[in-house]
């Protein structure tokens, strides 16, 4: 039952380019602008004037993140899990070592990548090449090489 309390409002996102483009200003368009794509150009325009999305867009990098790291970890209780599952089946030691290698130089270029993809999304927003360098474990070589 609906009263005085609890309001219903229902936002078309495919209206917000036409809101946003009407009144760049209303923080209402801003963050419906947010909403429908937070990694479009204007949010990070936006950004620069409203701080609130600007924390925004940083918590959701920090969550996507978060999953990435978890997809990690999955991945590597995975391997354990697969590396049981084969000397259950009683494999020669040599298959068993090789797909052991492959699985570890598998997991440490995922982690690669991620750090790669990690360090550039940070320097498109002009971070301190020392926090990217410390958040990511990659060298100022590796990091201005981007």
């Amino acid at each position: 039952m609906l009263t005085d309390k609890l309001e219903l409002r229902i936002i078309e996102l495919g209206k917000a380019k036409e809101e946003y483009a009407k009144n760049k200003t209303s923080q209402k368009a801003q963050w419906m602008m947010f909403i429908n794509n937070p990694n479009e150009m204007e949010v990070q325009e936006i950004m620069k004037e409203n701080k609130e999305i600007e924390e925004a867009v940083i918590e959701i990098r920090e969550m996507s993140e978060d999953e990435k790291l978890e997809r990690l970890a999955f991945l590597r209780e995975k391997a354990i899990m697969d590396e049981k599952a084969i000397y259950a089946a009683g494999l020669d030691k040599g298959e068993i070592k090789g797909k052991e290698l492959g699985r570890k130089e598998g997991i440490k270029e995922g982690i690669k990548e991620t750090q790669i993809e990690v360090a550039k999304k940070m320097k498109e927003k002009n971070i301190d090449i020392n926090i990217i360098e410390e958040i990511t474990k990659l060298t100022k070589e590796e990091i201005e090489k981007l």
